[in-house]
């Protein structure tokens, strides 16, 4: 088991290390930047063709994800349990 307040003894693994943080600090900033790339087109979509940006996000991850058919089988499966439950005529049986 390794303490997290351990530091490596030897100066190469030190700079191995702060190397692979510096490595992840990189990544980190390019997660940053395409998220705000969404934010842009998400905005945009919204603006330019009047469509709402949580339906914009979902329309992409769905395309991304590959997952329509699952998509319309849950909702599907919402659909009727909504109806059966909320719609319904029942008085508390």
């Amino acid at each position: 088991m390794t303490d997290d307040r351990s530091v490596p003894s030897n100066k190469e693994d030190r700079r191995k290390l702060k190397a692979m943080i510096v490595e992840m600090t990189k990544a980190l900033l390019r997660i940053d930047s395409e998220r705000e790339l969404l934010k842009e087109i998400k905005s945009a979509a919204s603006t330019e063709f009047g469509i709402s940006k949580k339906l914009t996000n979902k329309l992409a991850r769905t395309l991304y994800k590959n997952n329509y058919a699952d998509l319309q089988t849950e909702n599907e499966h919402f659909e009727f349990l909504y109806e059966a439950l909320v719609d319904s005529n029942v008085t508390g049986d």
